[in-house]
């Protein structure tokens, strides 16, 4: 006689692997911190650090709780996934509705933040507006996993492709969700352009203690700071920003990925990010390159009908730049005469400066709330952008070329232990 458990026996059973995974999960994540973080001192009171905790004390963002949580949901969706369409039109669909609801979504928000703005009290309209984006909301909450699955599989689709396997599996898998990323704090010296410190803060953090936060540790005379939004975080399963641009999100996934692509070589760039401005600007800037080719790549083969928003190709199949805004020539010539005081050591010249051009760009319509050391330090990294006058950018874009692959490549910056490494690679290549 066939013995067939019954639905008591089921829930037990259900209830053992979730612990188990649990386990799994957190035995990972004990790892990564473990590795990842190192060992600290406690600081002296009165140090930076102190004050730091003070100051932003209600407001971190948890981030062991995040990962324990999303680990563990990662480990489950992969034993158990949900289910997607097996149509690659049906999957088109369902990722095309998911981006329309982003879309109206971010509408909505846009009109309650001025109905917000203009009124002391809410309104009927007001509302309306909340319980239409809460609508939204509800319905891509249904299909935010099947969607976040569909565009990993791709993106690991056209990574397989490229080569990022090992015994015929992307590694390391491609995991993310779509989440409102923690608000960044930034500190840089007041002397010098320089990410110092990157502090995750809650999601969504208001701009006046936004405005506070920065007030209480600029006060301090030797730290400029900068709390801004991201599109991104390369933790594990990566945080990627819900937008309704479907170039933007694979290419957030596949920047994110790239990060976490990073950690698997030892003692690269990736672990020495927060330490060394010039290995932070090659990793951002190497992540950016990659992000943008392979979102090229799955656009062509499963979305095709966005290709003509993409920007055109050169001759070595890497994106042309696109030429730089009025706003980014503006950063440019900015960062140009700040990076020249700050090197007389002219530091209050420095800021009366860029605060005299920033009230000339909200005049000209442009709503930079701040512009300072620590947002040039955290824009800066990124040396792809039109207004970055980092070489980085044109130089790896010039390794990439004279590369034979992508992953040949991207294996090259992994290994990459020291600026020094990066300058040999160049004169390597012939690269200025």
């Amino acid at each position: 006689m066939l013995w067939l458990p019954g639905k008591d026996t089921f829930k037990h059973i259900t209830r053992i692997r979730r612990q188990r995974w649990r386990r799994i999960a957190r035995l990972l994540l004990f790892v990564f911190l473990l590795f990842g973080l190192g060992t600290a001192a406690a600081p002296p009171q009165g140090s930076l650090l102190v004050d730091m905790a003070a100051v932003t004390a209600g407001h971190h963002f948890d981030f062991v709780d995040w990962e324990s949580q999303a680990l563990l949901d990662e480990l489950l969706r992969r034993w158990n996934p949900p289910p997607v369409p097996d149509s690659p039109k049906a999957q088109q669909v369902l990722v095309l509705t998911f981006l329309n609801q982003a879309e109206h979504l971010a509408n909505l928000q846009g009109e309650l933040k001025k109905n917000y703005a203009t009124r002391t009290t809410e309104s009927p309209q007001t509302s309306v507006l909340a319980e239409k984006v809460g609508q939204f909301r509800a319905a891509q909450s249904d299909i935010q996993s099947q969607v976040e699955l569909i565009l990993a599989r791709q993106v690991e689709t056209v990574l397989h492709d490229e080569g990022f396997t090992i015994a015929g599996t992307v590694f390391p898998p491609v995991a993310f969700r779509f989440v409102d990323p923690p608000t960044a704090l930034i500190l840089s010296p007041r002397d010098r352009i320089q990410n110092q410190y990157f502090v995750g803060l809650a999601p969504g953090l208001d701009y006046a203690r936004r405005a506070e936060i920065e007030a209480a540790l600029d006060r301090r005379g030797d730290v400029s700071s900068y709390v801004t939004d991201i599109g991104g975080l390369g933790s594990y399963p990566t945080m990627v920003i819900s937008h309704a641009s479907l170039p933007y999100l694979i290419d957030t996934i596949a920047h994110e990925w790239t990060h976490n692509y990073f950690f698997t070589f030892p003692a690269n760039l990736a672990w020495a990010y927060q330490s060394d401005a010039k290995l932070m600007t090659l990793n951002e800037t190497a992540a950016s390159l990659v992000g943008g080719e392979i979102s090229r790549q799955v656009i062509a083969r499963f979305y095709p009908d966005w290709l003509d928003q993409l920007s055109p190709i050169d001759r070595a199949g890497l994106a042309v730049p696109p030429k730089p805004s009025e706003f980014a020539l503006a950063m440019r010539r900015i960062r140009q005469e700040v990076d020249h005081l700050l090197a007389e050591g002219q530091v209050q010249e420095a800021e009366a400066f860029m605060e005299a051009e920033r009230l000339k760009l909200v005049e000209k319509g442009y709503p930079l709330r701040k512009l300072n050391q620590a947002y040039f330090a955290f824009h800066g990294s990124y040396a792809l952008s039109p207004g970055s006058i980092d070489p980085t950018g044109a130089q790896l874009r010039q390794l990439r070329a004279a590369s034979p692959s992508l992953k040949s490549f991207l294996n090259r910056v992994g290994w990459l232990n020291s600026y020094d490494d990066y300058t040999a690679w160049l004169a390597e290549a012939g690269v200025n």
